[in-house]
């Protein structure tokens, strides 16, 4: 592979005919250097060209929506200087993110704070930096904006979840219908401007159809909005989109219900803009895990060598018990920990064996390296038997890894090796060498 390297990025560019494979199994033979003491350690890979290749694929799938990329899903500085680099704005919800990407060049309009609640020092940050579109859904938010900074532009947040997505929003944030119309008069009354309306079905989801649902649902809302006077010209449709390497439903389908329900609502004539704020749609499958098994343990209960009994009176075999230097703490950490066999894949060994025959999967389970008892990615697995020392690797690890991660027990969070492919070089070198 070549090295690309500027002051701001280090990044090693690989044939097209190359795979994440071939890649990773490359950098865990690297025993060429005896005194290094990091060989074993876990890392993560992630891959530029995945994110330009997402870009392209909503470009010509959405056009019509101007990306607010959720700083949140990666905030890398490498990452996000990519993100400025495509043309993306932000969805920021804090001081720091705010500050994080205008100290990387982004434009304070290109900038949305959305987060309904704001610590007021982060309001009045916000004011100085220039950065005026933000999010509320509550009478107190718009009092304290009225104090703080009464000229933003607002974008009230309603409630439309996605009742199959992994992660619903609607307990903590938006409102519902029978309090929009309050809080539009207050804004009027106040004399706040109202700019648009945003909704957020949920963390990944997996009903398209909702997306059509909940912009059909906005329409009436800016309606009454500029009855009332109000200058409402945005719509916000959020996050949610699917970032894996194999979703359930792919990105397609979700652009066609969302293409769909736009024309339908808000054609050109309606004079509404129309963003999104996606994350790990343009992180997830971007980024591969890879983890060292520090130990194995064969759970034997007494008395029988070979059955476990559960609690529930079935039985399985002995449970191949398999310790990795990566857990819920520094790797699967935040709203995701408690649900990683629904958001993560069982891993992959690096390196099979080569017996000559399909090897045998065992019932398995994967322990981080802590001493917290739940410190457990998958409690049970099916997997080929694998040995101390062996490497195994995640893939869809490139969103709310790193951002959510700790380094508890002494076990830091794995460091990010960048790579893209080599036809990518012209636009690295126009984005990373300004």
């Amino acid at each position: 592979m070549e090295l690309f390297e500027t002051p701001t990025v280090r990044l090693s560019l690989y044939d097209k005919e190359t795979t994440i494979v071939e890649i990773a199994q490359e950098r865990t033979r690297s025993k060429t250097e005896p005194n290094r003491t990091d060989l074993e350690d876990p890392f993560i890979i992630y891959d530029l060209g995945d994110a330009v290749c997402k870009d392209k694929q909503w470009k010509e799938s959405l056009p019509q929506v101007q990306i607010f990329f959720a700083v949140k899903s990666n905030p890398d500085p490498v990452f996000l200087r990519l993100m400025i680099g495509l043309g993306k704005g932000f969805d920021c919800a804090s001081r720091k993110e705010i500050e994080t990407v205008l100290d990387l060049g982004a434009s304070p309009d290109r900038i949305i704070f959305a987060h309904p609640y704001k610590q007021e020092s982060h309001l009045r940050f916000a004011r100085e930096k220039g950065v005026r579109l933000m999010t509320f859904d509550t009478e107190e938010e718009l009092h304290k904006v009225k104090r703080v900074y009464p000229e933003a532009r607002l974008v009230l947040r309603v409630v439309f979840d996605d009742a199959t997505c992994g992660l619903e929003m609607g307990v903590k944030f938006g409102c519902r219908n029978s309090e929009v119309r309050p809080l539009m008069e207050l804004a009027k009354d106040l004399g706040l401007g109202i700019y648009g309306v945003c909704f957020h079905i949920g963390s990944q989801a997996g009903n398209p159809r909702v997306f059509r649902e909940a912009i059909r649902y906005t329409r009436p809302i800016i309606d009454e909005g500029r009855r009332l006077g109000l200058d409402m010209k945005l719509l916000d449709i959020g996050g949610g989109f699917p970032g894996r390497l194999y979703p359930e439903e792919p990105f397609g389908k979700f652009a066609e219900a969302v293409r769909e329900a736009l024309e339908e609502n808000f054609p050109p004539s309606s004079g509404v803009s129309v963003i999104a704020e996606p994350g790990t749609f343009y992180t997830r499958s971007a980024g591969y895990l890879v983890a060292n098994v520090m130990a194995k343990r064969i759970y034997k209960p007494r008395g029988n060598k070979d059955t476990y009994h559960n609690a529930n009176g079935s039985t399985d075999k002995a449970i191949w018990m398999y310790y990795l230097n990566v857990g819920v703490f520094n790797a699967f950490n935040g709203p995701l920990a408690q649900l990683v066999s629904t958001f993560f894949e069982v891993p992959e060994p690096l390196h099979p064996k080569d017996s000559g025959e399909k090897q045998q999967l065992k019932p398995s389970c994967l322990w981080g390296p802590t001493c917290h008892p739940h410190d457990v990615i998958f409690e049970k697995c099916m997997m080929p038997e694998m040995e101390s020392g062996d490497f195994v690797m995640f893939h869809d690890m490139g969103g709310y890894i790193t951002s959510c991660a700790s380094g508890f027990n002494g076990y830091e969070v794995p460091p990010t090796s960048y790579i893209a492919p080599k036809e990518s070089r012209p636009l690295l070198e126009r984005i990373f060498s300004a």
